[in-house]
């Protein structure tokens, strides 16, 4: 089956005789809210019937808990810690259910969506709610990239498409290239924390300042009341992306000395759009940026395709047409089930019931680990398809060296402080001989959900040590990743200068410690010997500090001095004097 777990709706899909069938829920619809009632372990609600609960029991609802995944947030209920693996496990387990009793067989496996900017942490807790609810996770994959699937787009010539996804609780817009029925998601951008909910928040604090200014009552503080809004408030915005007017209407919202008292509202599409309408901008000002940064126009895009309930909403039509044109925007499929039945689709294709179809996603930034000095040195470079596996040899920088730290980090810059740091371990038992001798294999490996496994071992001793880590951090937003990439453009001069100067440093101390090594066991003047030791005396004052042409003449000096030394060795091993 396959999975869209929203943060306000969710549904399912499964693939069966060629066709998409939409499962539904014991109300009949295919739609199940997000929302989680938890009288007790034994006694546990989702969906409708769950919502239903905010009126009378609010403090023991959730809703919302996909913005939550992969976090320590935790909820206490009569007691009971859960946290928001438990709650979607929840979720997928009811869906499952229905899924279950729908077709009248039993379902196992799922291919579960997350969205775009969802790091690995994430996903992760994403397969142990599916894992917890009895399902075996067997791909997560990207909302857009289910979009497209969902569209039947591998049926077309090839395709640049733009997936404009305004769900409940979340915005993104990624960029995805079509060619010979291999899918590959080349941009993408968003904002997590924006979606329909902050719709209905602006219809809900409308309604309340109206109600307030008639009555001389705050209804904020009042649950009931509030459930009793936002629900009126959701239907409003519904009802307005087909009719110019919506009329609200709560009877007994509240009571004062008199008696009841009812809520009365006319709510016009142009009044709703007023309110709407920097939102839907800025979520404009997003496209245009992700095309841009991609190095596109919007007369590149072939095919746009609007993705959950959000994108009904005439006003957020009108912006795409203006953009775009209204023969690029798709509507062949609803909008709201589009993400489960491409989720569906997947899981025919893993299945082999579907066989024309190559689904590619990219890592946008480089992934890599610290070398002596802060250097970032990249194992899998940006844009490389996933799943990927990559290594890279490295070694000791210091004689008998028993442990090595591995910090691994993301980013485009030559500098790991310009980047951001996913993660650290120790590699022990490393074989003991000097600096440079031993052969330290790392090894990153990215599989087919995101999820980044890095390994290292000792090819002598076989010592070896493995972590998985977050590919993704919290702090990072799509946004950002054009950023990273633009500053990486730009400083790229200043970035080779410091990779050169790490090199340099490198190969100083390198042909230093030779000297040092050396230079004691020949017979010198003096004069030189004096030269060589201020040389050196300089170098260890100066090598963290100086610049590059400072370093090129100090590298240049010890080479002289090296020949020197070489030259003189040769003269005395052919005389005898060397043992």
């Amino acid at each position: 089956m396959g999975i869209d777990l929203g943060t306000t709706n969710c549904c399912c899909a499964i693939y069966e005789y060629q066709e998409i069938t939409m499962i539904k829920n014991e109300e009949g619809e295919t739609l199940t809210p997000s929302f989680v009632y938890i009288k007790s372990i034994d006694n546990i609600l989702v969906g409708t019937a769950a919502k239903n609960q905010l009126i009378i029991d609010s403090k023991n609802v959730v809703s919302s808990v996909k913005r939550f995944m992969g976090t320590e947030k935790i909820y206490n209920i009569d007691g009971k810690n859960y946290t928001p693996i438990d709650i979607a496990s929840f979720i997928l387990k009811s869906l499952k259910n229905d899924a279950q009793r729908y077709i009248k067989q039993d379902i196992k496996k799922a291919v579960i969506t997350v969205p775009a900017y969802f790091n690995e942490v994430q996903r992760k807790a994403t397969v142990k709610a599916g894992e917890m609810a009895g399902l075996d996770v067997i791909r997560i994959i990207n909302e857009p990239t289910a979009s497209c699937l969902a569209y039947e787009l591998t049926k077309t010539e090839n395709n640049l498409v733009l997936v404009y996804d305004f769900g409940g609780g979340t915005f993104d817009v990624s960029i995805v290239d079509i060619t010979d029925g291999m899918f590959n998601v080349i941009a993408a951008s968003g904002d997590n924390m924006l979606g329909g909910l902050d719709f209905d928040n602006k219809i809900v604090n409308r309604l309340l300042k109206v109600f307030s200014q008639q009555h001389g009552i705050d209804l904020s503080e009042d649950n009931f009341a509030m459930s009793k809004l936002y629900d009126a408030a959701e239907k409003a915005k519904i009802l307005l992306s087909t009719e110019k007017v919506a009329k609200i209407s709560i009877p007994f919202i509240c009571a004062n000395e008199k008696g009841p008292i009812h809520l009365e509202y006319t709510l016009e599409r142009s009044e709703f759009e007023q309110m709407i309408e920097k939102y839907v901008d800025y979520t404009m000002d997003i496209v245009k940026k992700v095309i841009s940064d991609s190095n596109l126009n919007p007369s590149d895009i072939d095919i746009v395709i609007p993705v959950g309930g959000s994108t009904k909403i005439p006003l957020i039509q009108l912006r795409l047409k203006n953009l775009f044109t209204e023969e690029k925007l798709s509507k062949t499929v609803d909008p709201d089930r589009v993400v489960a039945m491409g989720a569906a689709i997947q899981g025919a294709i893993l299945s082999g019931d579907i066989d024309n179809v190559i689904l590619v996603d990219i890592t946008p930034l480089s992934l890599g680990v610290e070398v002596t000095g802060g250097l970032f040195i990249p194992v899998i470079d940006r844009n490389s398809k996933i799943p990927c596996e990559n290594s890279k040899l490295f070694t000791t920088i210091a004689d008998d060296q028993k442990v090595v730290e591995i910090n691994i980090y993301q980013g485009e810059r030559k500098l790991c402080s310009e980047n951001y740091k996913l993660g650290t371990f120790s590699l022990h038992n490393i074989r003991q001989a000097k600096a440079g001798e031993p052969r330290i294999k790392v090894t990153f490996a990215l599989d087919v959900n995101g999820i980044l496994t890095v390994s290292a071992i000792d090819e002598d001793t076989k010592a070896n040590q493995t972590i998985t880590v977050n590919t993704s951090p919290n702090s990072l937003k799509l946004s950002d990743i054009h950023n990273i990439i633009k500053n990486a453009r730009e400083f790229e001069r200043e970035d080779l200068e410091f990779e050169e100067k790490i090199r340099l440093r490198s190969d100083i101390k390198h042909v230093k410690n030779r000297i040092i090594e050396k230079v004691n066991r020949l017979k010198y003047s003096l004069e030189i010997q004096n030269e060589i030791i201020e040389l050196l005396k300089e170098i260890e004052e100066n090598i963290n500090i100086a610049t590059y042409e400072q370093l090129k003449n100090y590298y240049d000096a010890l080479l002289f001095y090296q020949d020197e030394i070489d030259y003189t060795e040769k003269e005395y091993l052919m005389k005898g004097l060397l043992g």
